[in-house]
């Protein structure tokens, strides 16, 4: 009876041992590639519902809307834009080290000005590391962000297009930094216009010159003493428009990194004239 009860209990085993093998079969054997694709759609999701978005007053009455894409109040707002109405939209790519005090007052300013603004958030991402630490003027921290910024340009351009009340025609990029890099080296097209700020596109690879469509114009505004780019100073990206119509490169004298928020008035004057001449011409 040991003997049966012996051989009977064998085949269970082999059949645990296999089952456990099994089990821990897929994780083994799965790609990393393949893990951060099953992953991206929702990852880049993150970034889009915790976007910061400012949308203006229609009518006197009535207050701007600020928030998240996420909040209720936001979506309501959103759903509550009457039918026929056409906004001219604003995608703001923040810097390195998230959405700042430049990138705020950039989408107040746009949003009294008369424009929808959407800043997509690239550190709801689970795990996103900063490619910088400005603190200590420290860069290239995180080469993936690249890629990042790039697939969360696509997946906001995509998702305001289903919008109903967005003027399709004047969906605008705007860029900050690292996010001015990202939107100079997206070569997707499907924007009015760039407006690359605080980035002098004079990068390596990737980072250099301005893959849009030819057709696509661009504006561009750098600080002559922007302390992140004291190697090439006095460089700018029309230097590298390479016959871009209907584009125009701008130094700020003695501009240092923040353009909007620029410690001289008088640039920041300049380059938000710039701004508004450019969106909407």
């Amino acid at each position: 009876m040991a003997g049966i009860a012996a051989a009977t209990a064998l085949p269970l085993v082999l059949a645990l041992v296999l089952a456990l093998v099994l089990a821990g079969a897929p994780a083994r054997a799965q790609e990393p590639n393949q893990t951060l694709a099953a992953a991206a759609p929702s990852e880049v999701a993150h970034t889009w519902s915790a976007a910061r978005v400012a949308l203006p007053s229609l009518n006197p009455n009535d207050r701007p809307t600020l928030g998240r894409l996420r909040d209720a109040r936001v979506r309501r707002a959103m759903a509550a834009i009457p039918r026929g109405v056409s906004l001219p939209v604003v995608l703001l790519f923040h810097g390195c080290d998230g959405i700042g005090d430049e990138e705020e007052s950039t989408l107040l300013f746009l949003m009294d000005a008369g424009y929808a603004v959407f800043t997509p958030d690239s550190f709801a991402r689970t795990g996103r590391r900063s490619n910088c630490a400005p603190g200590v003027g420290q860069i290239s921290l995180a080469p993936e962000s690249h890629a990042l910024r790039q697939e969360e340009i696509a997946y906001a351009l995509s998702a305001l297009r289903a919008q109903p009340w967005v003027d399709k025609s004047r969906i605008f990029a705007m860029g900050y930094s690292e996010g001015a890099m990202a939107i100079a080296g997206y070569p997707g097209g499907g924007f009015a216009g760039l407006i690359i700020t605080a980035w002098h596109c004079h990068g390596l690879g990737a980072f250099h010159g301005i893959r849009a469509p030819l057709d696509e114009p661009v504006l561009a505004i750098v600080g002559s003493d922007d302390p992140w780019y004291h190697a090439l100073k006095g460089r700018h990206c029309g230097e590298l428009f390479n016959g871009r119509p209907n584009s125009l490169s701008m130094v700020l004298p003695g501009g240092k990194h923040s353009v909007i928020n620029s410690h001289r008035v008088d640039n920041s004057d300049r380059a938000k004239d710039a701004i508004l001449k450019f969106l909407s011409r």
